[in-house]
């Protein structure tokens, strides 16, 4: 299993799934995001209920999977990728 995990991180759409992945999981209340203090206690929330936290791995899995190949690993082409594909643009 290869991932070309560079690419993906150079991929802003990449950082938006992880980010409502990571919202998503500490919850959308917005009391959550009044101040840096209860922020951070969300994350030890996440980080301390083990229902909460497989089910972010396993979310943030899917923004790394690629779906157009099987398996998880990368195409022979995204793996030679050295930035985002722009094709169609």
């Amino acid at each position: 299993m290869k991932v070309n995990i560079p690419v993906r991180f150079r991929n802003p759409w990449f950082w938006v799934g992880v980010c409502s992945v990571a919202i998503t999981a500490i919850g959308v209340d917005p009391q959550t995001f009044t101040s840096w203090a209860a922020v951070w206690e969300g994350v030890k929330n996440v980080l301390g209920n083990p229902v909460q936290l497989v089910t972010m791995c396993l979310a943030i899995l899917s923004v790394f999977v690629d779906p157009t190949t099987a398996g998880i690993g990368d195409s022979k082409t995204a793996l030679g990728y050295t930035k985002p594909n722009r094709e169609g643009k």
